[in-house]
């Protein structure tokens, strides 16, 4: 009776299951992978945010022309002010435009025409940002600050 009993003991000592090394050795494994993947993870975050200034800039920029081409074509001086194109690009973006201001100017030889090679453009982003870029007469754009 007795040794029937120490072999039921036995048998269920015997369970299979994960030791506590097993355990550990899986859990350093995960720690090492999430160690790998984060950075990865956080570097596509953050490339992602500055392709959206980046998109939110050529935004502006479609408003900056068609502003231009409408001055141009009444034969006016394109207005710059928070009343002007600013204005009219949050109106459009739905994004806070603070300032915009064009300049270095460029002289098309052929035409003898003046036009505005670049500018420098502050927005607030959807995300609370206050975004500065400058963005060249062929659409280039170069994020140069981000502050809150």
């Amino acid at each position: 009776m007795m040794k029937d009993l120490l072999k039921k003991l036995q048998k269920k000592s015997n369970k299979k299951g994960f030791t506590l090394v097993e355990i550990i050795v899986v859990l350093v494994i995960l720690a090492i992978l999430a160690a790998i993947a984060v950075p990865s993870v956080l570097g596509y975050v953050n490339e992602a945010k500055e392709e959206r200034y980046i998109q939110e800039a050529h935004s502006i920029y479609a408003v900056i022309q068609t502003e231009e081409a409408k001055a141009e074509a009444l034969g006016e001086k394109p207005d710059y002010t928070a009343e002007g194109i600013c204005k009219k690009a949050k109106d459009m973006t739905k994004l806070t435009v603070k300032s915009i201001t064009a300049n270095a100017e460029k002289k098309d030889e052929s035409s003898g025409k003046v036009t505005k090679a670049n500018y420098v453009v502050n927005w607030v982003s959807d995300d609370g940002k206050t975004i500065q870029a400058t963005i060249t007469k062929n659409n280039d754009v170069k994020i140069t600050s981000k502050s809150k």
